[in-house]
């Protein structure tokens, strides 16, 4: 905070906007860019400053529109807690909250108290309340610790202190002292006084973000150290992203190598059985010309004849043969077996070592893998097996490009398909289970799916109607002047086997009356 607190004072606000899942960004007046970027995923909560930022024309959204043009005049922590304040010039505060689940980012104005994640009307007066009762700090400031306090658990030290962190706790446990929170006092000290690191371990995927001095069994981490904590923030960010796909990429070959691998010991073991079992080609010869030598002797219909070996000191030798053939034809047929039988062998022989050399290209390839961290080298290897790499796009966003795409005041998302396959895809794929969809009766038309992101907040009903008139729009119903609109949740929808592309039943439905058109208030998403 106090690292950042220079570069942020007095600067002007342009916007605030989102355009990934949990990201808010604020955009700041400076000859340099600036722009502030805040994560309140729960997993990774941060906020840094970039100085590169590309705002995308589509499915981007401008968040608390009244901080725009505001000044930022000073930048504040909790003496207690996670919570971070940014004072803008005309006494509002844009608060900054990591608290596991709930994390989030409110704003705060003389008339209002609006969160960035959705929140319960009844938490968020709880937030606010607890937030203003704070006191706020603008410097490094370590806790009095109790020292007459008893030896306390974990959970008790970070519920009296929110901000240490169980990676704190945990360094302050490897020093040996009496007391854990004198501990406490010397990793505090360690880390306001040295720099951030990034260690990173690319064989367990494992990434951290701490400070030299307080590194723990990081014998087969790699450590990256940095001046500043933000740039240590951005390049952890960025490797922790990085990571996560060279995770996904090595397991999505390795899956293949395994599976391609077992298929080819197989295909080997059968080759090893023929090798074994060696070249027949003599022996079919030898029971042809006996045959052929006997063929007066062959009748249609016979199962078998016994003749003398002239090869074996005429040795009595029972040869099986086919009663559907005639001799002549089952004479034939065992110089074919022989000629079979030579070429399976010498081909056996000549595939083993074809198979042979696969294993060995895939034992190199998983070698390579485990070795490389480059994105580009695993996705060569992959190329080098004939293996086509997972794109990094999500379901949602592959096929949300098929779909119509509208904005109800300003909150509200729906989606129209626009053909029978569309409607699929929309219906079956991308809508959860949760989520509206709507229909005009008794006519051919889109399937409209309106996002319900919280369960917990009732969907007005005017909002219900807007949708329907929309559903209406996109029907063959669309010049009636009153469309009758069946609508569900979700997972009431079903499609039957055997049912064409678009249709799908309704296990449940509530109906609406209402004018087909794009009302008032919608907005049409270009994709």
């Amino acid at each position: 905070m106090i690292e950042l607190r220079e570069s942020l004072l007095d600067k002007k606000i342009l916007e605030a906007f989102t355009q990934e899942k949990d990201k808010l960004v604020v955009s700041l007046e400076d000859e340099d860019n600036l722009y502030l970027e805040f994560c309140v995923n729960h997993s990774v909560p941060y906020y840094l400053i970039r100085d590169f930022y590309i705002r995308s024309k589509k499915n981007s959204l401008d968040i608390f529109e009244n901080i725009r043009y505001k000044r930022i005049s000073d930048l504040i922590i909790a003496d207690d807690d996670r919570v971070v304040a940014f004072l803008l010039d005309d006494n509002s505060v844009l608060y900054f909250t990591i608290r596991g689940k709930l994390t989030n980012i409110y704003y705060k104005t003389s008339s209002e108290f609006l969160s960035f994640k959705k929140t319960e009307a009844a938490d968020l007066l709880n937030v606010e309340k607890d937030i203003l009762e704070k006191q706020f700090i603008s410097e490094f400031n370590a806790p009095e610790f109790s020292t007459t306090e008893a030896e306390i658990d974990d959970d008790s030290i970070r519920s009296k202190f929110p901000f240490i962190g169980k990676e704190i706790i945990q360094y302050a446990k490897s020093i040996d002292d009496n007391s854990i929170f004198e501990s406490l006092r010397k990793v505090l000290e360690i880390i306001k006084r040295n720099n951030p690191i990034v260690l990173i371990n690319y064989n367990t995927y494992e990434i951290r973000l701490s400070f030299k001095g307080l590194q723990l069994n990081d014998t087969y981490f790699e450590i990256h150290e940095f001046e500043k904590v933000n740039d240590a923030l951005i390049y952890y960010v960025k490797e922790l992203h990085l990571l996560a796909l060279r995770k996904e990429k090595i397991e999505f070959v390795l899956k293949n190598v395994e599976k391609e691998f077992k298929r080819l010991t197989n295909k080997q073991n059968n080759l090893l059985t023929i090798i074994q079992q060696g070249n027949k080609e003599g022996e079919y010869k030898k029971i042809g010309n006996l045959l052929l030598i006997n063929l007066n002797n062959i009748h249609p219909g016979m199962n078998k004849i016994s003749i003398n070996d002239i090869y074996e000191n005429d040795k009595i030798l029972e040869i099986n043969l086919d009663p559907k053939l005639s001799p002549k034809e089952n004479v034939d047929k065992y110089f074919e077996k022989a000629k079979e039988s030579k070429i399976r062998f010498e081909k056996a022989k000549e595939i083993i070592e074809i198979v042979e050399k696969k294993k060995q290209r895939l034992n190199e390839a998983q070698e390579k893998l485990q070795s490389t961290k480059s994105l580009k080298e695993i996705e060569q290897i992959a190329k080098g097996l004939k293996l086509k790499m997972p794109t990094e796009k999500n379901l949602n966003e592959s096929i949300i490009e098929k779909f119509k795409h509208y904005l109800i005041d300003g909150k509200y998302h729906v989606y129209v398909g626009k053909d029978s396959k569309s409607n699929d895809v929309l219906t079956l794929k991308f809508a959860k289970q949760n989520d509206y969809w709507f229909h005009a009766r008794s006519v051919p038309g889109s399937h409209v799916v309106l996002r319900v992101d919280n369960t917990k907040e009732p969907i007005p009903k005017s909002v219900l109607k807007k949708v329907a008139s929309i559903a209406a729009f996109h029907s063959k119903a669309k010049t009636a002047g009153v469309v009758s609109v069946s609508y569900t949740v979700k997972k009431y929808v079903v499609k039957r086997k055997g049912m064409e592309p678009g249709k799908v039943a309704l296990l449940k439905e509530d109906t609406l009356l209402v004018s087909p058109e794009i009302p008032h208030g919608v907005e049409y998403i270009e994709s």
